[in-house]
């Protein structure tokens, strides 16, 4: 179930199940139960290619605020960076660790890091701010506190595209009440925020960040999400696409189309700050 809050321009989205301490650990279970787990590096993912283009490894270690399962941890470290990553899913890190034991992986909370000040050339957050229901404010002043001057934050977030825009016009979503903020108290099956970009870059901007590069990504799934008044036959044509990586032709077709309709529909954003 999703809502709309008018009056910040983000949307708000909730699991039929309790949300709590132990949902990401449960959340990777049944990987970590079949232990499907086996990373392969691709030196053209968006962390390969983003980071490439503003870190050399010697310009210092790189943090993963939120580093789940560690597979971005592992692509770094195969490119020579040397990266740390830091997750409060305390079950998932030790079994990620027993498989790859070298990639330096730690328990630890995004909002109070144990490390010291300007540490980090470089900082991935990837898909974490909007889980937090009281705000980001305190993972941001961490992230400024942790990464060194003229160092780079990577920030990705689910964010309000041109057709969610769009469908908060026409009245598509429920209004959230704005009495949940005030009472402090996170509703219990909260997930996730969709956030509204321009917030999100004046809200780092005024801590003492500069926006260096930003990018929608994610085109094809930011519509599949949105189609819920479709067809269920429609949105079942584009998981296909979504989700499959082979033949290679499939492959294309998907760039494809995730191109042309990540214009208007993109699921997700990603900023590069610059600290000064």
């Amino acid at each position: 179930m999703r809502y709309y809050d008018n009056i910040n321009e983000q949307l708000l989205l909730f699991h039929e199940t309790l949300i709590d301490d132990n949902y990401w650990d449960l959340h990777w279970q049944d990987l970590k139960s079949t232990k499907k787990i086996k990373f392969k590096f691709n030196p053209k993912s968006l962390v390969s290619r983003i980071t490439k283009n503003f870190l050399e490894p010697e310009d210092g270690p790189i943090l993963e605020g939120g580093c789940g399962l560690g597979d971005k941890v592992y692509t770094l470290k195969m490119m020579n960076y040397d990266v740390i990553g830091v997750d409060n899913a305390k079950e998932t890190i030790y079994f990620i660790k027993r498989i790859y034991p070298r990639l330096n992986i730690i328990y630890g909370d995004v909002r109070k890091l144990d490390f010291p000040d300007n540490y980090f050339a470089g900082y991935w957050s990837l898909g974490v701010i909007e889980h937090f229901f009281e705000g980001y404010q305190e993972i941001l002043l961490e992230m400024y506190r942790v990464i060194k001057p003229n160092g780079f934050l990577f920030l990705t977030f689910p964010y309000m595209s041109p057709f969610r825009k769009f469908k908060a016009r026409s009245n598509l979503y429920k209004l959230f009440s704005p009495e949940f903020y005030d009472s402090n108290k996170k509703p219990s099956k909260f997930y996730q925020f969709i956030l509204y970009e321009n917030n999100v870059i004046k809200d780092f901007i005024n801590i003492g960040f500069e926006l260096k590069h930003f990018k929608p990504f994610d085109g094809i799934k930011g519509f599949k999400d949105e189609i819920f008044f479709l067809k269920f036959y429609i949105k079942r044509f584009l998981a296909l696409f979504y989700n499959l990586e082979k033949p290679k032709f499939i492959r294309k077709i998907k760039r494809v189309i995730d191109k042309v309709l990540t214009e208007f529909s993109a699921h997700m954003m990603l900023l590069v700050f610059q600290k000064t």
